[in-house]
């Protein structure tokens, strides 16, 4: 579950407005935050071991919507649509209504408003933008399929402000396998009646909102806040955030049950004082129960089950120290260990912890496994050695805030939105996560472990400074040193471009650092950085740094330690030693490859042109004690002369290899 400020997702999404260029101040303030990132000092546990539980996964990244800024909306509205947009909108003329039915299909948002009636009745609808209601505008979905493609994960929404109301009755809404928002604020009211949604809906609402449910295989999750009315009857898959007030002081159980039958959760009830919404359940089958605790509220459960705790961290300008906080975690007696509120616990159990940042609060994380964490206004967040396992979303960081990651572990996306910044380094992403930024973001990936390239999505951009040689090497030899070196942008981003890269290397205990190249002001990707002379060199413990500029002025170093072994054979020279052969040789379609190995071990199989241009690499075949073999395909191989190198832990060893067609 992703915190978006409610606002200016409306006045961007509304209005299509462009969001604000990247400013001089962020120019000039970029380096101060690139210097904070340091490589691990490899102390502390490694998350790469410890357990998680990510079975029953919720995708809970989307919508928190605060309302404190703001009570009411002043929203800018059109003349007339705009001649350069896909937008339809309905309601700037009088008594304006459009229905629909039949086969339809429209490339951009919908827009309801003043008074506009929007009527889908008995039709298969596709909608590539928005659906969006306000200022008393009315939408009606009835008996019909409605479909929002998506290309990623809350790339549309549905959403509903000011006096507006939907009713979607008998209907099936599909998102295209991804999960979508949903916004209800502002005294709008949402009424599902028999609506079935094979995706998951992450559904923010607030200030004086109503949602009635009755029936649907899917609620989704509700970020329930402010003074809003829920209401939700024969329905399953539902999850339930309860947000606490700061001042709210609440001592409630849940019970360990996932049926609710008469749920009521309101301030009548005993035990629940300062919080003003009310919620009820009937009939509703798979509930997973949540909670928001802000700062400074007081809350102690008993005898529960916990799907998912969320924490805010909502005071601006307060620094929080978040340590100790795991998942999938029994607390017979617990109080957790935070210094800007009281949570307590007896006889529960937590699934899923979460941390969200707002406004100019700040925390530093570490020794942590979370289901997400994310930022959101002004916030910031610090983090070393930590986990996000994704059982409760993805790592993010969004409007301008920021967001400073080293050796942690993510199980799921790293991504910066809208005008946020998110430097993630010397970490891991793993399961089936990616690196992205996205709207007008920026995301820095720095020496980690990612499944794919960082991607820039519209107006992001996105850096790969990363160092992919193994960790050993070879003194008095020349070392292939291969890595990315790179800024790429969206098709719409201001942002920086790529400038240059150069290669530094010292011996650990040194201060100094010794170019290793000249500045090379050509990118490169996944490839060849350069041979690295080593001859001279004693072996021992060396660090690699791998320096990107851009041309704003800024530079981000990328720092991998590397161990230069003592040779046993030189690069240059060729052997024909019994334990290592290749054959054919010239060869044409394949060539195998064929050693003596002491013992099982990792052992890295290389190709490299004469130039030291590396065309194939293996760095996980396993040996075995005794003859290897292996086969390598050079049927696309230029015709040329290349270097075949085997390199173990008791050396490296290599001969020439001519390719012909």
């Amino acid at each position: 579950m992703r915190k978006l400020n409610a606002f200016t997702l409306l006045f961007s999404s509304l209005l299509m407005l462009l969001l604000c260029n990247p400013s001089n101040a962020q120019q000039h303030n970029l380096q101060a935050i690139f210097n904070q990132l340091k490589p691990p000092t490899n102390t502390g546990p490694s998350f790469n071991s410890l357990p998680t539980n990510t079975q029953n996964q919720v995708h809970l990244n989307s919508l928190l919507q605060l309302q404190e800024n703001s009570k009411t909306l002043s929203i800018h509205i059109p003349k007339k649509p705009s001649s350069t947009t896909d937008t339809i909108y309905v309601g700037i003329s009088p008594n304006d209504t459009l229905i629909i039915t039949g086969n339809y299909t429209h490339t951009g948002p919908i827009v309801v408003l003043l008074n506009g009636v929007l009527i889908i009745k008995k039709a298969t609808m596709t909608n590539l933008g928005d659906l969006i209601a306000l200022n008393n505008g009315k939408i009606v979905i009835d008996s019909s399929t409605v479909s929002f493609p998506q290309s990623y994960f809350y790339q549309r929404s549905l959403l509903l402000v000011n006096k507006a109301t939907a009713t979607i009755r008998n209907t099936t809404l599909s998102y295209g396998g991804f999960s979508h928002n949903c916004s209800v604020y502002d005294t709008a009211v949402l009424t599902l009646t028999n609506v079935t949604q094979p995706d998951w809906m992450t559904t923010g609402m607030g200030v004086r909102a109503t949602i009635n449910i009755n029936g649907t295989n899917q609620v989704g999750e509700i970020i329930i806040a402010d003074n809003v009315n829920l209401n939700i009857k024969n329905a399953t898959n539902c999850l339930l955030w309860h947000q606490i007030p700061d001042t709210a002081v609440v001592n409630w159980s849940f019970g360990k049950r996932d049926t609710a039958y008469g749920y009521q959760f309101n301030k009548t009830k005993a035990g629940i004082k300062g919080v003003e919404y009310s919620v009820t359940a009937d009939s509703v089958y798979g509930v997973m129960w949540a909670l928001m605790p802000s700062s400074g509220s007081t809350i102690n459960i008993s005898n529960s089950k916990i799907r998912s705790i969320g924490l805010w961290f909502d005071k601006p300008k307060d620094s929080v120290i978040v340590s100790g906080i795991t998942d999938n975690a029994t607390y017979s007696s617990f109080t957790t260990p935070l210094s800007d509120r009281v949570l307590t616990f007896s006889n529960c159990t937590v699934q899923t912890w979460s941390f969200y940042v707002f406004h100019k609060s700040i925390i530093n994380v570490t020794g942590c496994i979370a289901g997400e964490i994310g930022t959101e206004d002004s916030s910031k967040m610090y983090g070393n050695n930590y986990l996000v396992d994704g059982s409760g979303g993805y790592h993010w960081t969004s409007g301008t805030s920021n967001i400073t990651s080293a050796n942690a572990t993510v199980n799921s996306y790293v991504r910066s939105e809208k005008s946020g910044f998110f430097i993630f380094g010397y970490g891991t992403i793993g399961g089936s996560g990616l690196a992205e930024a996205i709207d007008n973001a920026l995301l820095i990936v720095v020496q980690s472990l990612v499944p794919a390239d960082p991607t820039a999505i519209n107006g992001g951009a996105a850096w790969f400074d990363n160092i992919n040689q193994t960790g050993n090497l070879f003194a008095d030899s020349i070392a292939p040193i291969n890595g990315s070196a790179w800024i790429h942008r969206g098709p719409t981003s201001n942002w920086m471009y790529f400038k240059n890269w150069q290669l530094f290397y010292r011996p650990v205990s040194a201060t100094t650092w010794i170019p290793i190249t000249n500045i090379d002001t050509n990118e490169v990707s996944n490839s060849l950085l350069t041979n690295w002379n080593t001859h001279g060199l004693n072996s021992g413990v060396y660090d690699l740094d791998l320096r990107i500029t851009d041309t704003w002025g800024n530079s981000v170093d990328a720092i991998k330690q590397i161990t230069l072994l003592p040779l046993i054979l030189g690069v240059n020279e060729v052997t024909d030693l019994p334990e290592f052969s290749i054959y054919p040789n010239p060869a044409k379609q394949s060539v195998t490859v064929s050693f003596t190995a002491t013992q099982s071990e990792k052992v890295q199989i290389e190709l490299t042109d004469i130039s030291g241009r590396q065309v194939f690499i293996n760095s996980n075949f396993i040996s075995i004690a005794g003859k290897n073999t292996t086969h390598l395909n050079t049927s696309q191989l230029p015709v040329g002369t290349y270097i075949c190198r085997i390199t173990t832990t008791e050396g490296s060893v290599q001969q020439l290899l001519e390719v012909q067609k």
